[in-house]
């Protein structure tokens, strides 16, 4: 077990509240640039977050969970998410989230060639969640 000058202070906010705070060995998120890792001691750090799958190591376990579009700011020793959408492993259910994908992707086809605009980037942004929280289903049974 990690000492306490070696654990992250880790919490995600949505617009609902505060939705975690635990004490982390290591966090990974995913920014629009990539994914990024933060450990005990790390600079400080402000990024974009884009929808996807953070990992974190609590007592050596790694937890999973979906996030969606936000901010991070990481430092020495905490890491703060801020995101419009948060959902654990037993939140999901898969098949629904399926259903909801293939709908949206249809509906994003009717674009045709305009690949802008309100309408566009709101079905963007409902594919991005669906499939962040199948890769954190995925994640986790894995």
């Amino acid at each position: 077990m990690a000492s306490s000058s070696e654990l992250l202070s880790f919490e995600i906010a949505t617009p609902l509240g505060l939705v975690l705070r635990t004490d982390a060995e290591s966090v990974a998120a995913p920014s629009v640039h990539g994914e990024f890792g933060v450990l005990a001691g790390h600079l400080p750090l402000l990024a974009a977050l884009r929808p996807g799958v953070v990992k974190y190591r609590v007592s050596g376990r790694e937890h999973v969970a979906a996030v969606g579009a936000g901010f991070v700011e990481a430092g020495p020793s905490k890491v703060l998410l801020l995101c419009d959408l948060y959902a654990t492993p037993a939140d999901i259910d898969p098949s629904a989230v399926q259903t909801e994908l293939q709908e949206a992707e249809k509906n994003l086809s009717a674009h045709g060639e305009i690949h802008e605009g309100p309408a566009y980037e709101e079905l963007q942004r409902r594919i991005d969640w669906c499939n962040a929280r199948l890769e954190a289903k995925a994640a986790q049974s894995g």
